[in-house]
């Protein structure tokens, strides 16, 4: 389970185990029944729970029990994949946005150096621009790999 942004009065957590649409209704009851939650929207495409509360009246850390709870993990830092062990308890990780249009960005970037330095005839930084447009090419690809493939 991973909290994607927190805000006062809004948090959104993303986690495989919402991508399942029973578990993701019982959580919704579970958190809709909790006092201070005014609404709890899903996403069982991408595994994504939108929660929004009075800060007033509940306490993010029982909003993220709750939901830790139910979808069984227990814990709310992110895990590895091959031990299962929780790394960190991360308060909130870099949205997919902001990853996305940083990504983009760097490509852009890159594809513009490159350019101009191969015009300059500057034959080195032309490669070295290139290569970072295809490493950013390459995470962009992953990123995306579901939306090609589906």
């Amino acid at each position: 389970m991973v909290v994607a942004s927190h805000f006062d009065g809004r948090i959104r957590i993303r986690d495989e185990g919402l991508k399942k649409e029973p578990l993701l209704a019982r959580v919704r009851e579970a958190l809709l029944a909790t006092p201070g939650v005014s609404a709890v929207e899903g996403n069982p495409r991408v595994g994504s729970l939108l929660v929004l509360y009075s800060a007033a009246l509940t306490a993010v850390e029982k909003i993220l029990e709750t939901i830790a709870d139910l979808i069984g993990s227990g814990e709310t830092g992110e895990k590895t994949a091959e031990s299962g062990k929780v790394l960190a308890r991360v308060p909130f990780s870099i949205p997919a946005k902001v990853k996305r249009k940083a990504t983009n960005f760097g490509m852009l970037a890159a594809l513009l150096l490159s350019v101009a330095a191969a015009i300059f005839d500057l034959k080195k930084l032309h490669i070295l621009a290139g290569i970072v447009f295809l490493a950013l090419f390459g995470v962009h690809f992953f990123e995306r790999k579901e939306y090609l493939f589906a």
